[in-house]
């Protein structure tokens, strides 16, 4: 009994390495087409901007996403009714193209459109960030800060968009916080030692959207070496981070605008990545299949290597 019984063991362990062998290369070849059998697979985040009739509830199948123009599989998609955490950028160098006042009451106009639960910090560069009013939901500290711009030198913008996505990065993260960069400026960088793709790059990356409030352009067009034209720079900003540009003229409206977006326009994609490289730069695509419905993301993936 006993020498059949070991036996019976061996055949049985035999035939279960017969069928591991079998199901191994199924299972190797399973993990690298990019999908993933076992838990914990990789997930991508997104920050969507969503505008629709009042009436329509947005859903997953009212859109395609691509990344790297391969279609992607949406596994959920909400809207975001946590408050904001927002940082105003301000350019107070000297030769920009507004006047204190002018910046001020375009600074108050944005503090004044805050929801109870948001939470800003206000910071003006030139030739460095400085931070006037750390992170805070206190109105009433944020517009006395708003009288403290210090107009001088000259702004170096790739530099502060790194330090202010810096910023967002060493502060606690909720796993359902809004956050967005709103920058008064009319885009013109001057000696910044950052490289304007590794500045979008950094908002991509931490997932931040930037809203611009344009000022007029100081170079008048002129071509800058090695970097894109303020207005350009200001459009791929975001455009690349699925924010919108408005202009300082229409103050008024365009804070209404973006306390929108933040307040009612905000939802979080999340869906696994299948059958690309997360080594290279991907680019992103959202199609609606509503003309009514419009929606905006960041434009890319930056590469995990660069």
């Amino acid at each position: 009994m006993h020498t059949v019984k070991a036996l019976s063991s061996f055949s049985t362990l035999r035939i279960f390495l017969l069928l591991l062998t079998l199901l191994l290369p199924s299972a190797v070849s399973f993990a690298q087409s990019g999908k993933s059998a076992l838990p914990g697979r990789r997930t991508e985040t997104l920050n969507v901007i969503v505008h629709a009739p009042k009436d329509k509830e947005v859903v997953k199948d009212d859109f395609d996403l691509y990344d790297s123009g391969i279609p992607q599989e949406v596994e959920t998609f909400a809207r975001i009714d946590a408050g904001s955490r927002i940082i105003l950028m301000v350019d107070s160098s000297i030769s920009l193209k507004a006047d204190n006042d002018q910046l001020q009451s375009a600074v108050l106009a944005l503090i004044n459109e805050l929801y109870q639960d948001d939470e800003m910090m206000l910071v003006d560069y030139n030739e460095a960030a400085e931070i006037i009013e750390d992170m805070t939901p206190d109105l009433a500290k944020l517009q006395t800060a708003a009288a403290k711009l210090d107009r001088k030198g000259f702004p170096s913008l790739y530099d502060a968009l790194i330090a202010v996505s810096d910023a967002f990065a060493h502060q606690a993260k909720t796993g359902i916080e809004k956050r967005a960069i709103i920058l008064i400026s009319d885009g013109y960088d001057s000696g910044s030692k950052t490289k304007f793709e590794d500045s979008l790059h950094a908002l991509q990356e931490g997932n931040i959207v930037l809203y611009a409030i344009q000022v007029k352009d100081r170079t008048r067009g002129a071509l800058q070496r090695d970097k894109p034209k303020p207005p350009a720079a200001l459009e791929q900003l975001t455009t690349g981070t699925g924010g919108s540009i408005h202009q300082i003229d229409d103050i008024a409206e365009a804070a209404k605008l973006i306390a929108d977006d933040l307040r009612k326009n905000w939802y979080r994609l999340v869906y696994s990545p299948s059958g690309v490289n997360p080594i290279n730069t991907r680019r992103l695509l959202l199609m609606s299949r509503s003309d009514s419905v419009k929606l905006r993301t960041k434009g890319s993936h930056p590469g995990i290597y660069r």
